[in-house]
């Protein structure tokens, strides 16, 4: 089967957002453009007698990590080596640098075959509440919409909780133009937490990051970000690392039940990530 894969056209991006909903995933609005705007050659497709049958992303953060995405092949061609030609491609780009993606169970194994090792379950957590609560314990907390005079420091924050620094990302992520929201609470001046929420592909919205120092930040952002998110709909979306298990009851505490889950996988050295402060991960599909 003569596969001819490339780089994605702008064209073919609007298609990656539409086979992924397709998919299931609801991946936010505007995610993979801010993704694209990090590394606009890290999005392949593939094509077959020239009609679009797959993709892959492998978006590079500087010269030590990357992270592998959108593995999409059509559903009437898998099997056939379009998916191993594609992950190949995605290899070529990445390079030498460590790299991670996230695998569903079934593909567990054939990852770890390729040397990726797995880090730590995720599951999405699903529901409707809006946390109206932004205290806990008598302490006030000082939560307020992230404009661009806070991209520095939120870069640095964002920092600690990733494998590499990201700050192309960070800058796109908190683009004004873009539908996402995104609020920081501060303690004495500082950054102690902050989290995005955005409309999801197909309804409803999603949360992440939530990167907060304790239990009093998360809640506190989980409440702006609920409220915020009741312009999009019902359902409110967040993908949590299952070792944290704070996190975990936090989330069936109010309410939100457990489904879709994956596994964080790395190939090569990655540092260890402060887990208990990461409340809600990005996104599933990037990182």
């Amino acid at each position: 089967m003569d596969v001819d894969i490339r780089t994605a056209s702008a064209a073919d991006v609007g298609l990656l957002q539409e086979w992924a909903l397709r998919e299931g995933w609801g991946a936010g609005v505007d995610d993979i453009e801010a993704f694209h705007r990090v590394d606009p050659e890290g999005f392949l497709v593939a094509r077959l007698d020239g009609r679009p049958v797959g993709s892959i992303s492998a978006v590079r953060y500087g010269d030590s990590y990357a992270f592998i995405g959108y593995y999409i092949v059509e559903q009437d061609l898998r099997g056939q080596g379009i998916g191993h030609a594609l992950f190949d491609a995605a290899l070529v780009h990445v390079g030498a640098r460590s790299c991670g993606l996230d695998g569903v169970a079934a593909q567990v194994r054939t990852y770890e075959s390729l040397g990726f090792a797995p880090a730590y379950a995720m599951t999405r957590f699903t529901g409707s509440t809006p946390i109206a609560s932004s205290t806990l314990a008598g302490e006030a907390l000082d939560v307020a919409p992230v404009t661009g005079d806070d991209i520095a420091a939120i870069a640095d924050y964002d920092a600690a909780h990733v494998p590499v620094r990201r700050d192309a990302l960070v800058r796109a992520w908190l683009d004004a133009a873009s539908p996402r929201r995104t609020f920081a609470v501060r303690r004495r001046g500082a950054i102690a937490g902050y989290a995005t929420v955005r409309p999801a592909e197909g309804g409803g919205s999603r949360i992440g990051p939530l990167f907060a120092d304790d239990l009093a930040v998360a809640r506190a952002l989980l409440g702006a970000t609920s409220v915020a998110a009741l312009m999009w709909g019902d359902e409110i979306a967040i993908d949590v690392p299952r070792p944290h298990t704070q996190a975990v009851d936090l989330m069936e505490s109010l309410g939100f039940s457990g489904g879709y889950t994956c596994t964080r996988m790395y190939r090569g050295a990655v540092r260890a990530l402060p887990l208990d402060r990461i409340w809600g991960n990005t996104t599933f599909e990037l990182g």
